[in-house]
């Protein structure tokens, strides 16, 4: 069973998937293999996980329809994400015209009805594929989107027909969370009730997440195992109270032992679809379903061999869990369970609690740290007051739902209290992590990957009967690894990254212990901003929590979009732009030719800004230089400014030209690049783009100068990096971290 599962592992990692001719010359050489016994399973999860990765890709939508208006026909699933005039649902295609799709994510806009789950439609929509915005740290909605079948994102032209008569699963579900808002006396209340009971956290704000991740306790709210495993235990014993109830001696022993185990995976079952049937839920449901089961099979397992079957059973449903952390941390938990109750001895109930909240905790920690970059040192204490709460939370859900459609409100209003006082605790531990910034964060530099492993083995050993010395020399080594080390710095020179943002800017450059924000990317309707998703992840993994000047170029929403996340997310010593408008209403200073400052031997200067008619050419033009190695940022001036410069006199050659207005054809001019000459022009532009940048006469005059032309729609994100010895290094992001499902 091992190597089935390091067969999926495998075929999960590759970075682009082998052709299948070369599966069916290979099956026969490894079935006759001398090492058979384990060649055999191996090939067999590596040929399943390739298998389905093709499958995925097949139905895609291919490139070449994006844009192309298409007539769907399909019904609505999921909950649909109502926000002001914008909604978002899923729709499960069952007629299409000329493509392969099972599923599509799209946005309707303006007077479109609302549309509910169950209704099914006949659309006029435009599609592309779905598309990551691809950067260290960020969110992969390519596998995001892979691993839920969803093969196109995009958005409605025209609503053809409708018919509202199904019922379905997720109207049931719709309907739920509706009761629960409009019976529960608080908001707030209402929105953790509906993520508690129906899997929808689209209720809480952004700043109520952040409670939630600064305490630790999204796990609480988010349906997952631990929520499973209260309503396994509750079915446990529900079972085993209704086999007290029967006479004795008519039930004979196998059904003694089953019942119990049935009725627990049948209410959890029920719990899992009603929570949206997520790949968290399944995930956990299969391992108690693994776990419990495999008892009455003939051969008895261990629990080892149970907590490896379960491994096994999620891999080959869902191969492509293998990179989701969730994965890794669930079975991980589990596996520290039975690992303590495999050494420990006859301990009192409270203090196996404190050692396996300990444990996971040690052990957890340096997973963690590894994929997000941070944690909540206070989350253990939090987690063991609040989790024997759970159970009521979501067993309380039943009276609640009878009260209110019986119309008695006694229940809703306990319930509402009790949340509303974890809620305000929740609140009042943010506000000391806030002050005492106990939320930790973890800059390990590289290889963070044998920092990681060397705190995993201190954690066994902390967890282990070892002995005290062992343990004492363990810990040292666990803290060393995680919190002893300072962030790496460019020796000697500046790192940027020019970050994928989508249709919009934002560039971060580090200069020894010193760093600067150039531009913000853009804004959404919903209020968030691709900062947020995109540059706020990697600077937190590099305890990058302040800068020593944020520039906006110009306050269009593409470049200036995010500055408000910017502002509360991190400190900022000095604010400039070329606005008038950022200058005179949010107090940012004005950024003009000849400005100079002088970081550890790297030089900024300023060779235009705040002169201007429009927003745009009044943009801030930033020259970043050492050794040779030269990078000018241009925001978005036109042919106007461009020409200006080149009369000044103060252009030169560069190494890197990030093309300005992400290359439309109303910049990057002939005698501009003519005179810069970059060795690399870099143009960072949304994917499939509506206004089509970069130009194709843009793109042209880059090739004639003999520049490398990068698009951060297709490479990602961009890694810049300049030393004192002149040496001008740079790195694709989407060429760094290839995957197969990757579109760039």
């Amino acid at each position: 069973m091992i190597y089935y599962i390091a067969g999926i592992v495998l075929a999960a990692l590759l970075p682009q998937l082998p052709d299948g001719y070369l599966l069916i010359v290979l099956c026969p050489l490894l079935l006759c293999s001398r090492w058979r016994r384990q060649a055999v399973p191996l090939w067999l999860g590596f040929l399943l996980a390739v298998t389905y990765g093709n499958w995925q890709l097949w139905h895609r939508l291919d490139v070449q329809q994006s844009g192309t208006e298409l007539r769907l026909g399909g019904e609505v699933v999921g909950l649909p994400d109502v926000t002001g005039e914008v909604q978002r649902f899923e729709l499960r295609v069952l007629s299409q015209q000329d493509t392969r799709l099972r599923r599509v994510r799209l946005s309707a806009y303006g007077t479109l009805p609302l549309l509910l789950p169950g209704d099914r439609v006949v659309l006029s929509v435009r599609l592309k594929p779905p598309h990551s915005l691809w950067n260290p740290g960020g969110f992969d909605y390519e596998l995001w989107a892979l691993m839920r079948d969803v093969d196109g994102v995009g958005y409605v032209r025209q609503l053809h027909e409708r018919q509202s008569r199904r019922w379905t699963l997720d109207r049931l579900r719709a309907n739920l969370g509706a009761q629960l808002s409009e019976g529960l006396p608080d908001p707030a209340a209402a929105a953790l009730a509906r993520a508690f009971l129906i899997g929808d956290g689209s209720a809480l704000a952004a700043s109520d997440w952040d409670r939630l991740r600064r305490t630790g306790t999204v796990h609480l709210v988010v349906v997952s195992g631990l929520h499973i495993a209260i309503v396994v235990a509750l079915g446990w014993m529900l079972g085993r109270s209704l086999l007290w109830l029967c006479p004795a001696g008519r039930l004979s022993a196998p059904v003694l032992r089953l019942f119990p185990v049935l009725l627990a995976l049948v209410l959890s079952g029920c719990y899992v679809l009603l929570a949206g049937a997520g790949i968290a839920t399944l995930r956990a449901w299969i391992m108690a379903a693994a776990l419990l089961l495999s008892a009455f099979c003939l051969r008895q397992l261990s629990l080892w061999q149970r907590w490896w079957l379960a491994l096994a059973v999620v891999l080959s449903l869902q191969p492509l869990a293998v990179h989701a952390p969730g994965l890794w941390l669930s079975f991980g938990a589990v596996a520290i369970l039975l690992m303590l109750a495999s050494v420990r001895g006859t301990q009192s109930l409270l203090r196996r609690i404190l050692v396996a909240q300990l444990a996971i905790f040690c052990l957890m920690t340096p997973l963690l740290l590894g994929w997000f970059g941070q944690i909540s040192l206070v989350a253990p204490l939090v987690n063991l007051l609040a989790i024997p709460l759970l159970p009521v939370l979501v067993l309380g859900l039943v009276p609640v739902l009878l009260g209110i459609w019986c119309a008695v409100t006694v229940p809703a209003v306990i319930y509402s209290a009790v949340l509303a006082a974890l809620w305000q605790g929740l609140g009042v531990v943010e506000q000391a992590v806030l002050a005492q910034r106990l939320a930790a964060s973890g800059p390990m530099p590289v290889p963070v990957t044998v920092l990681v492993l060397s705190a995993l083995l201190a954690s066994l050993a902390l967890v282990l009967p070892l002995g005290w010395r062992v343990r004492g020399l363990a810990a040292m080594v666990w803290s060393l690894a995680l919190f002893g080390s300072a962030p790496a710095s460019p020796p000697d020179g500046f790192r940027a990254w020019v970050f994928d943002v989508g249709q919009g800017v934002s560039v971060w450059v580090q200069a020894g212990g010193r760093s600067l924000l150039y531009d913000t990317g853009p804004g959404y309707r919903s209020g968030s901003a691709a900062f947020e998703r995109t540059v706020l992840p990697y600077l937190q993994r590099q305890g990058a929590l302040s800068l020593d000047r944020l520039v906006v170029s110009h306050a269009d929403n593409d470049h200036a979009g995010g500055r408000a996340q910017v502002l509360r997310e991190l400190a900022v010593e000095r604010r400039e732009s070329g606005s008038l408008r950022l200058q005179r209403e949010e107090g940012y200073s004005a950024c003009r030719a000849g400005q100079q400052w002088r970081w550890s031997g790297v030089e900024f200067s300023y060779l235009h800004g705040s002169v201007g008619a429009s927003e745009n050419d009044r943009s801030c033009v930033l020259l970043i230089e050492v050794a040779g190695c030269r990078l000018l940022l241009t925001g978005d001036i036109e042919s106007g400014v461009e020409q200006a410069l080149v009369r000044s006199g103060s252009l030169a050659p560069v190494t890197w030209l990030v093309a300005s207005h992400h290359g439309s054809r109303s910049s990057s001019t002939e005698a501009f690049l003519a005179l810069l000459q970059p060795e690399y022009g870099l143009i960072s532009a949304g994917f499939l783009n509506q206004y089509g940048h970069p130009a194709a006469e843009v793109v042209a005059r880059f090739e004639q100068q003999g520049a490398r032309l990068f698009n951060t729609a297709d490479s990602g994100a961009l890694e810049l990096v300049a030393n004192a010895a002149g040496e001008c290094r740079t790195r694709s992001w989407r060429g760094a971290k290839k995957r197969y499902w990757s579109a760039g």
